[in-house]
């Protein structure tokens, strides 16, 4: 029996079947919230998470994907929006991206939406990110993450 998914973790399924991905969405028993919550419930490295980091401005909006044990570089990010950029709220994270904070997919966006990935995650062949809810995990590669999502690969990130 197919387990039923919260309407945006079906959302990032649906979208992954439409891309041709056979990447399946999983729903954890445990909040997958943050980098170290998720590895610890897949029993993986915190390395292995791709955490999604959400920036922007007024106009622009960035999904930057790392590993979990990395911290972004924000001069970086700047430079890539082509003005400050800051970390958005958990608010404006919900309006801009369509997903709650913990649960931001880099699957799915608006069109509008960017999406950089780190080079060290795109070097994964196995890893895990958000499926649309704190809860929701879908396992890729980080080939299949930049070819589903026109990411850009780039060095946005630093092992913290």
């Amino acid at each position: 029996m197919a387990q039923l998914l919260p309407p945006a973790a079906e959302y990032v399924q649906e979208f992954l079947h439409r891309s041709g991905s056979l990447a399946q969405v999983q729903l954890l028993s445990e909040t997958a919230a943050t980098a170290q919550d998720a590895a610890k419930a897949l029993g993986v490295s915190v390395s292995q998470i791709g955490k999604s980091i959400v920036f922007g401005n007024s106009e622009k909006v960035l999904v930057v994907v790392c590993c979990g044990d990395q911290k972004v570089d924000s001069q970086v990010i700047s430079k890539l929006i082509e003005s400050e950029a800051k970390p958005l709220r958990a608010d404006e994270i919900k309006i801009r991206t369509g997903y709650t904070i913990g649960g931001v997919s880099p699957f799915g966006l608006p069109p509008d939406v960017r999406v950089v990935v780190d080079v060290r995650l795109h070097k994964y062949f196995r890893c895990y990110v958000a499926a649309g809810h704190p809860k929701a995990v879908v396992r890729t590669s980080g080939e299949e993450l930049v070819a589903l999502t026109g990411a850009l690969i780039d060095s946005v990130a630093f092992n913290s």
